[in-house]
């Protein structure tokens, strides 16, 4: 077998000079108390994780897997660091526990040969029999080898031959299960032809992957995929380099760039994704990123908001990962060089900030393809957060069941259009082959700008172009307000409705136009204005696990041209807030501090002029 997949013993031995350094001394302390509660814990068994299935617990054998795959890491990096014959002990029973189960293929996906939970476990496996070789005996070590060959390498094989889906598609199921398979077989390679092949296979599969990979680094499928795919294509890369000493994938494009990407959608450590997984990716193995490219924006990120939480004793290693691989070399504490407006033409995303590194409002909008995997009918989405409290949200986590998974998903109302903040046209979702992108990005010293449009997601000869502009105090380098200026344009008169999905309860005042959200760290006023003569209402939607989403809802009657205009502010405007259009398509919007000038490009409005009252 070969050896040192992610670390030699000797690697793992020298970290314990790195303990008593800043940041390294607050992941050691974090690893104890994780260690500690794993040790607390019942070892993760199938009996367990089949229990939980029957019980209606999704994906339960893939989270085993992961914490399978987590304890054997963290429990035998703490060992190596400080030898505890407890932490090893435990580390052996949990490898041997992972090995015992029947296959390692997650219930939900019975119909696959190999799934995500086939990959968690291989590498669990791999890793765990390479750290704890010289603890093992013999028939250990074999047992351990031929539950790789069996439940990884010969079915992988299988199911390749047999044109799995997943194999020839780009998102997080080709990067994940490719690379934790190839991982596994890689360890074999050297004592087992078909595992060579295996590898090889893998390897060529996840060309898939980075073909999906733009240069800019963005990820479709969201923050949160992006981190469970990168995750793997990292560990991957780190095992080729040491094993094969082949570094292809860290040349690959778009990998340099890539480990910015969650970081401009994760305001203060919050996640501001989009579609079906919006969590933040606080990864230790991301840390390989900034050690390759010397990203010390995305050591800072992790540094700040990854380990500063309650550790459990279930999921991936973290914090024992991170010791191992955050570069010695970078510095705890910069101010990371973030650009005000960030745009991911590729997929369509984009973010802006008053100030980086903890804004004090921040916008995120989506555009893209709405037909991309884990995608939701949220063209022209935004968030919007102040204070460090999303202020305009985001209701659409999906939740994990097995209806969810299948056709029906576009059922769930966390999915459809009206749970977003955007706009539906009499009362249609938008259409699933829509194609958006950003048209415009400006950051000025007074207002940061950005402009979507929508594609077709209203149909053929239907435009919709969203406008955010967050209006800047330019002496105080801090945001003042959002506004929001939609203008659509359409084939023939139609009714419109938009949402806005805030934080708190509503207040409208009396006239019901204007009014104010409490949120629970802070209090934003609100005003819209319309063209046409519309309604607005504060309404209100059960969600799961006991929350409630509070909704704005804008009613506008059918008109063929509309323009609409939404003000949040921690000011009241109340009254203050009138559009006009005028000749030429000019249109202006006078807020209780702010005018805006747009006049017209033809397709669009631009943004000419934007004055603060004295």
């Amino acid at each position: 077998m070969r050896r040192g997949i992610l670390a030699t013993r000797q690697d793992l031995q020298g970290l314990a000079a790195r303990i008593g350094k800043k940041p390294f001394d607050a992941f050691y302390d974090a690893l104890r108390k994780r260690c500690a509660k794993i040790l607390e814990s019942s070892p993760m068994t199938e009996q367990h994780w089949r229990s939980m299935w029957q019980q209606g617990v999704w994906a339960s054998g893939l989270q085993a897997a992961r914490t399978s795959q987590g304890r054997i890491f963290d429990l035998l990096i703490a060992h190596h660091i400080d030898a505890n014959p407890a932490y090893r002990g435990r580390a052996v029973e949990e490898l041997r526990n992972l090995v015992g189960w029947t296959n390692w293929v997650d219930p939900c996906h019975s119909d696959q040969l190999v799934d995500l939970c086939t990959a968690e476990a291989a590498v669990a496996a791999a890793v765990g029999l390479d750290w704890l070789w010289e603890d093992l005996s013999e028939p250990d070590r074999l047992r351990v080898m031929q539950a790789i060959r069996k439940k990884v390498v010969d079915p992988y094989l299988a199911a390749v031959k047999a044109g799995a889906w997943w194999y020839s598609c780009y998102h997080a199921w080709n990067a994940v299960v490719n690379s934790g398979c190839a991982i596994a077989a890689m360890a074999l390679s050297d004592d087992e032809p078909l595992a060579a092949r295996a590898g090889r296979q893998a390897r060529d599969g996840l060309r898939h992957f980075f073909d999906a990979l733009g240069r800019e680094g963005g990820w479709d499928e969201g923050i949160g995929y992006w981190g469970y795919a990168m995750r793997y294509v990292c560990l991957l890369a780190e095992a080729s380099s040491r094993l094969l000493h082949d570094q292809s994938i860290y040349h690959t494009r778009g990998m340099n760039a890539t480990g910015l990407f969650p970081i401009y959608f994760t305001p203060n450590g919050h996640p501001a994704s989009f579609g079906d997984s919006p969590v933040a990716p606080l990864y230790g193995a991301l840390y390989l990123l900034a050690r390759h490219y010397g990203q010390k924006e995305l050591a800072w990120w992790l540094d700040a908001y990854a380990f500063h939480r309650d550790v459990g004793s279930t999921g991936w290693s973290s914090v024992g990962l991170a010791l191992l691989f955050r570069p010695a070399d970078l510095p705890a504490a910069i101010t990371p060089g973030l650009a005000p407006v960030k745009v991911f033409n590729e997929i369509g995303w984009a973010a802006m900030a008053d100030a980086w590194p903890r804004p004090k409002m921040y916008l995120a909008a989506k555009t893209g393809d709405l037909s991309a995997h884990h995608s939701q009918r949220d063209m022209n989405s935004i968030q919007f957060q102040a204070d460090g409290e999303m202020v305009l949200t985001d209701p659409g986590q999906s939740p994990q069941t097995m209806e969810f998974a299948m056709p029906a998903k576009d059922d769930f109302y966390e999915v459809q259009a009206r749970a977003h903040n955007t706009i539906i046209l009499s009362d249609s979702d938008h259409r699933i082959d829509a194609q958006g992108s950003i048209i415009e990005a400006q950051a000025g010293d007074d207002f940061r700008w950005l402009a979507c449009e929508a594609g077709d997601a209203f149909g053929q000869n239907n435009r919709f172009i969203r406008h955010a502009i967050l209006l800047m105090d330019p002496a105080a380098h801090a945001g003042r307000g959002l506004v929001v200026v939609d203008e659509l344009h359409l084939s023939g008169p139609a009714q419109a409705d938009l949402f806005w999905h805030v934080s708190g309860p509503v207040h409208l005042d009396a006239h019901g136009m204007s009014g104010q959200i409490a949120g629970q760290l802070t209090a934003m006023h609100f005003a819209l204005a319309c063209t046409s003569k519309a309604a607005a209402a504060a309404q209100t939607r059960p969600l799961g696990h006991g929350q409630t989403d509070n909704i704005i809802r804008l009613a506008v009657p059918a008109a063929e041209k509309t323009f609409i205009v939404s003000v949040f502010s921690r000011e009241s405007q109340a009254g203050k807030l009138h559009v006009k259009t005028a000749p030429g398509g000019v249109l202006n919007v006078q807020t209780a501090h702010a005018r805006l000038a747009f006049r017209s490009n033809k397709r669009n409005l631009q943004l000419e002029k934007v004055s603060f009252k004295s």
